[in-house]
């Protein structure tokens, strides 16, 4: 299996399988990574990952999936303190919990934030969304 690259070729999709997040987090070990996820931070552990964890529970690094305002504000702090690729792994929980047409408005800013400050912006999906959602997610990151 090759090793996904960040700093991909305009030809290849930025909206990639959720069975693939490790790799994404592997490659370039050596730049920092912005992640979005469900995931507690217990289960993600590495120096270059700075993480945003979606939760109802009151936690540091914990905001709630819909307080979209707020995860923006975390991501544009996050990268006024430099350049780091962002990732976006749950973007099927935003879509339960905020709608589909404010998930992509959200995505589409996050995804703003991220070219401005030259980096580069990736999100991972399960088989559970419509392909016209999918087909949606890929015309606005790639």
């Amino acid at each position: 299996m090759e090793m996904l690259k960040l700093r991909r070729s305009p030809s290849e999709s930025r909206v990639i399988d959720y069975r693939r997040l490790g790799e994404l987090l592997q490659a370039n070990g050596d730049r920092k990574k912005l992640l979005i996820t469900r995931k507690p931070p217990c289960e993600i552990r590495a120096e270059n990952i700075q993480q945003i964890w979606l939760t109802k529970i009151s936690h540091p690094q914990g905001v709630p999936p819909s307080r979209l305002h707020a995860i923006e504000q975390r991501v544009w702090e996050q990268l006024r303190e430099g350049e780091a690729d962002v990732i976006l792994d749950a973007v099927e929980y935003l879509i339960l919990e905020n709608g589909v047409e404010s998930t992509l408005r959200f995505v589409s800013k996050i995804r703003d934030m991220a070219v401005i400050n030259g980096c580069e912006f990736y999100v991972t999906v399960g088989e559970g969304l419509e392909p016209i959602v999918v087909n949606i997610l890929k015309k606005i990151v790639d």
